[in-house]
């Protein structure tokens, strides 16, 4: 370790700091608190060293353990992040479920127009998204998280633009509040952070924004340590394949038209029924029968006797 990094020695004792006109280095024999020395430990013992050659006297007891044990403790090796390690062979490996239809939920080639690797990824509101990771050596072999961190390795699922991928989406970026970026499975929250103990993790939700929310825009998911020291480190982060997100699939739609078509058919069978019901039983029924008397014997209708006509004719110049 560099002499610069060891830790300073605080001291009261008797410490070498410079040479002396005889040619040894002085001493201070007593030195009140308030007069600490602030050392660094290498200086301290070299100093010591140089002094107790030239026939300086022995430093004190609790002074000489002090310095032994600093000594000591300075040269254990520190712990270092293991995202610094240039030999750490360890990656991180996007594990494909596209063959379950969970990731993507569709590949778009508008009918054989693009090619494969040009090929439109989308993925839908309503069904489950599964993106598997997985750690592995230079060989391909199967590394625990609890390798590359204490504890297991802390991961973050984050949701990001293809037009802005530095930045992480989050739950505001949905107009409807009251969905969020994602959804856990059984509808329940859904917790993008994981510790991934073994060697492989699945994140199962749903992607709840939609691309039209977003102005059209493709987005991808990225997969990354929580620490800030293993996130730098490249092997362990992943970003997917960007897609669209919609709300429903074709087929999904489709069939929502059909039993949307069913629905009117029947609506529609229902009342033609009913009318075919009314007009059949008007031609059943029987007409309605007249009372003759009752039509002669009404007060509005005017009748006029023989004797009046001759009256009227008489009358008459």
């Amino acid at each position: 370790m560099a002499a610069e990094e060891m830790s300073p020695l605080r001291t009261s004792s008797p410490v070498p700091l410079e040479p002396s006109d005889g040619g040894t280095l002085s001493v201070s024999q007593e030195c009140p608190s308030s007069a600490l020395h602030t050392v660094p430990l290498d200086k301290a013992v070299y100093a010591w060293i140089d002094h107790l050659k030239r026939g300086g006297n022995m430093p004190e007891r609790d002074n000489l353990v002090g310095m032994l044990e600093a000594l000591v403790v300075s040269r254990v090796p520190r712990p270092m992040p293991t995202a610094a390690r240039a030999d750490m062979d360890v990656r991180m490996v996007i594990v494909d479920t596209s063959r379950n239809r969970k990731f993507p939920h569709m590949v778009d080639t508008q009918n054989g127009g693009l090619a494969e690797e040009d090929a439109i990824w989308t993925q839908c509101k309503t069904k489950m998204t599964h993106f598997c990771v997985r750690l592995v050596n230079a060989n391909g072999d199967p590394v625990k998280g609890t390798t590359v961190q204490e504890g297991g390795l802390k991961l973050r699922l984050t949701l990001h633009k293809v037009s802005d991928a530095e930045e992480a989406m989050d739950d505001d970026w949905n107009p409807r509040p009251s969905e969020g970026l994602f959804l856990g499975r059984a509808s329940r929250q859904f917790e993008p952070e994981v510790c991934m103990m073994e060697g492989l993790h699945e994140f199962r939700c749903q992607v709840l924004l939609l691309s039209s929310d977003i102005g059209g825009g493709r987005m991808f998911l990225k997969v990354a340590p929580t620490d800030p020291h293993l996130a730098l480190n490249p092997r362990l982060v992943v970003h997917s394949r960007s897609f669209i997100s919609r709300a429903r699939m074709p087929e999904e739609y489709a069939a929502t038209n059909a039993k949307n078509n069913a629905k009117r058919h029947a609506a529609a069978s229902q009342l033609l029924t009913m009318a075919l019901h009314i007009v059949d039983s008007q031609e059943l029924s029987p007409p309605a029968s007249v009372d003759l008397d009752t039509l002669e014997e009404s007060p509005s209708k005017r009748h006029c006797s023989p004797a009046s006509s001759e009256t009227a004719q008489t009358d008459t110049p």
